[in-house]
């Protein structure tokens, strides 16, 4: 028997649930939600719902923040929404439809057309989806064939020459990486997932013109003649006519895209190449990216003629122009990914020694005759059993388990609801533990790459978003090594624990000690500056051998560049309460944690001071505390900043500012005729339209305000302080309308707006400007 199909029906009404369950009858189930912000925790927690019936007015969160928060997730690619509602007016039922409902159903209800919309709606998305199952299979199945035989042809010429067996992967997975990074750094190529995935492909048979080289010169190990040079040269040649002698296939793109990198992926930006003398962009964007990638493999390889370069050597050998020259765009590129890049390197470095591995244990077995089981069960076993022993010495907090060969990380994150509590993903690619800053993941990187079996153990000090704000936490990490032939780290167990607790307890029990100096000495391994001061005499204290406390020249405020007593002083508080307090510091534009705890040393009443750096950002003040509005480049943006517009992204939004209260001004933006620019256009120029307006409307704004992408084509404006006489909707206004496309002089852009101001709570600010901006939008096209 087949499992009911679910049925969420969101309305703050429990009668018209409750007709509406009656109408449907027992062939359904049913989960309810009595408002906006209930449907979205059952939107966040099931993942099996068929359809959503959702009622437009309701508290708290209204249906159409249902929908844009559902546009956000792009949940309704996969659920079905019909909205039931007694409102009247067209523009609720057009509005309702822009942003992507199957259906819509005015009350009361008509009992047979509620039956026949909500079959038909499950019907026609069961059909797309099963539409879209056998489309994906037979383009996978295709994708798959093709790229095997293209791994066939090009591992055919790597047999033929001193190249690894790994070339080919490496020059494919090195295309991708830069790819992806050139393609977020700009639009100048126009490149999408389609081309990155087609060029990608096709980098594998660049090399293949080298199957009409003679064998004694492509494996020659001493340096070649002239003429030895010359015919290797002709490889790229020789590849472009192979292919074009084909005779299929000749309009596919593959093999166009195929022939341009065979032909010139030995160009040079700076036309100093073969076989043409190519310059700059002459060069297709696909032979560029495929010949740096094929120059940073070929440093950091083995070949029978030279050694491998470290990944560092490599890089600064390629960026300082040792290697000819590149699209400086493209070493940007190289740049930015290079700790990608290290990564992918190391990897090629332990499938290495794991061959070795394999080729020894392959050597025992012919000799044996028997498969060593019983060895590696119980390496496995000792390997499990470490793993075990390391998370048992920990509690709580966040669990990472990172399997090097793979590059998979899996997390269970506490912190986390039950449901996304456990994941495993990609963290070679940047993907798992992205709560940590990208200062923290090059310091667990480094703490990985200086580890040794006879060493294997770090930790040290993290920031962790927790509850909307920062918290310092310490990860504990434990390195595996494998246990025969050459050593090998194959993972990484950690765990990431709040510290403040830890060190609370800590202080409690050693500060008033008889060797308090010992402690000192393990904070100044966590914190950047650990001290003693008196805040009355405003004195740094030093704590000698003795054990007794003597006063240092200067004053204590020095440290914070102030010539008299800081304004909000926490140790004066900690000293006259004799308790622990926290706060965050601010010098210039830095900013830093600071812990202030009261002690006793040798009977004489103190506090013991712990300050850590945060980061580089611009801070925003909201309600008496400071939030983060941004972090230097140190920081991964991409969780928090729409990559399109430059806006923040809503996730950001509903991180840290939704429940802000001390905004003074909140201004909803909504970019007009946007789906027509798209239907005349196309999307390439709609995204750069799009783009256009939020960077006029940003270089318009004052450095606190903020500008989120709230869905789609519209934006959300907040301002913490608006000055008497200032007018931030006309601003808004007509910076969307001096925006432009470049080379589409004929788009006039604009923008309808609305705002409220001292409208408390946020939602309901939001609500208002909301509405405002719809009835801009109505008096503009009247």
């Amino acid at each position: 028997m087949e499992p009911k199909q679910k049925i969420l029906i969101v309305d703050d009404s429990e009668i018209n649930r409750a007709m509406l369950k009656e109408i449907l009858g027992e062939g359904y189930e049913y989960l309810e939600a009595e408002n906006g912000l209930r449907a979205i925790e059952i939107l966040r927690r099931r993942t099996d719902i068929a359809l959503v019936l959702l009622d437009l007015i309701m508290p708290e969160m209204d249906g159409f923040d249902v929908l844009r928060v559902m546009q956000c997730y792009a949940w309704q690619e996969e659920i079905p929404v019909i909205v039931i509602s007694a409102a009247e007016d067209n523009r609720s039922v057009e509005r309702a439809y822009d942003m992507g409902v199957a259906d819509y159903i005015r009350r009361p209800f008509e009992r047979v057309m509620v039956l026949r919309r909500v079959k038909n709606a499950l019907m026609l998305y069961a059909k797309q989806k099963r539409l879209t199952r056998l489309v994906t299979d037979q383009v996978y199945e295709k994708e798959h064939n093709g790229v095997l035989m293209i791994s066939i042809l090009s591992h055919v010429v790597e047999f033929r020459n001193s190249e690894s067996g790994q070339h080919v992967l490496h020059i494919r997975t090195l295309t991708d990486l830069l790819l992806h990074q050139l393609a977020q750094k700009t639009d100048r190529y126009q490149l999408d997932e389609s081309d990155i995935s087609l060029i990608s492909t096709a980098s594998a048979l660049h090399d293949i013109g080298k199957i009409m080289i003679p064998e004694e010169i492509l494996n020659k190990p001493g340096r070649l003649t002239e003429e030895e040079y010359a015919t290797i040269k002709t490889h790229t040649t020789e590849g472009a006519r192979i292919l074009k002698e084909l005779a299929i296939g000749q309009d596919e793109p593959l093999v166009k895209v195929a022939h341009a990198i065979c032909r010139w992926h030995h160009e040079r930006w700076d036309g100093g190449g073969y076989p043409d003398r190519l310059k700059g962009d002459e060069i297709p964007i696909a032979a560029q990216v495929v010949a740096l990638a094929d120059v940073y493999d070929a440093l950091t390889s083995e070949r029978c003629y030279k050694q491998s370069y470290s990944h560092e050597k490599a890089v600064d050998m390629i960026l300082h122009g040792e290697c000819g020259s590149f699209n400086p765009l493209l070493m940007e590129c190289l740049k930015e990914s290079s700790e990608l890049l290290r990564t992918e390197l190391q990897r090629s470095e332990y499938d290495r020694g794991f061959r070795h591995e394999t080729r020894r244990l392959s050597e025992e077995i012919l000799h044996r005759e028997a498969l060593p089981r019983e060895d590696r069960a119980q390496r496995l076993l000792d390997l499990e059993r470490e793993r075990t022993a390391f998370y048992a010495e920990q509690r709580g907090g966040i669990q990472f388990d990172y399997d090097i060969l793979s590059g998979s990380v899996t997390v269970v994150n506490r912190y986390e609801d039950p449901v996304n509590r456990t994941q495993k993903l990609d963290f070679d690619k940047g993907m798992g533990l992205t709560f940590l800053s990208g200062k923290d993941r090059r310091k667990l990187l480094d703490a990985i790459a200086d580890a040794t079996p006879e060493e294997p153990d770090a930790a040290f000090l993290v920031l962790i978003a927790v509850d909307q704000e920062y918290r310092l936490h310490r990860l504990v990490m434990h390195t595996m090594w494998s246990r025969a032939g050459v050593r090998h780290c194959v993972s990484v167990v950690g765990q990431i624990t709040d510290d403040h607790a830890r060190l609370q307890e800590l202080m409690l029990g050693d500060v008033n000690s008889d060797q308090p100096e010992a402690l000192l000495e393990r904070l100044k391994g966590i914190f950047d500056i650990v001290r003693l001061v008196d805040p009355e005499s405003t004195k740094v204290l030093s704590l000698g051998k003795d054990g007794r406390l003597t006063e240092m020249p200067g004053t204590c405020h020095m440290v914070w560049n102030k010539s008299g007593r800081c304004e909000n002083c926490i140790s004066s508080k900690a000293l006259a309460r004799k308790e622990s307090l926290n706060k965050i510091e601010f010098k210039d534009d830095q900013a830093y944690f600071v812990m202030a705890k009261y002690v006793e040393v040798g009977g004489r009443g103190c506090v013991l001071e712990m300050v850590s750096k945060l980061s580089d950002g611009r801070w925003l003040d909201m309600g008496g505390r400071r939030m983060l509005l941004d972090r230097g480049s140190n920081f991964d943006r991409s969780a928090f900043v729409d990559s399109l517009t430059g806006a923040y992204s809503r996730q950001y939004f509903e991180c840290f500012l939704a429940e802000s209260e001390q905004v003074e001004g909140v201004v909803m933006i909504d970019v007009d005729h946007f789906k027509e620019v798209n239907d005349r256009f196309g999307h390439l120029v709609g995204d750069k339209a799009l783009q256009s307006v939020a960077q006029s409307i940003l270089s318009n704004l004052r450095q606190t305000d903020v500008l989120v992408r709230y869905g789609g084509d519209e934006f959300l404006l907040l301002v913490p302080h608006i000055r008497p006489g200032e007018h931030v909707i006309q601003r808004v206004r007509k910076a969307a309308a001096s925006a432009r496309v470049e080379g589409y002089p004929e788009l006039e852009l604009s923008a309808s707006v609305g705002g409220v101001c001292g409208v408390h709570p946020l939602t309901e600010a939001i609500r208002q400007a909301d509405a405002k901006m719809y009835q801009n939008k109505a008096e503009r096209k009247n």
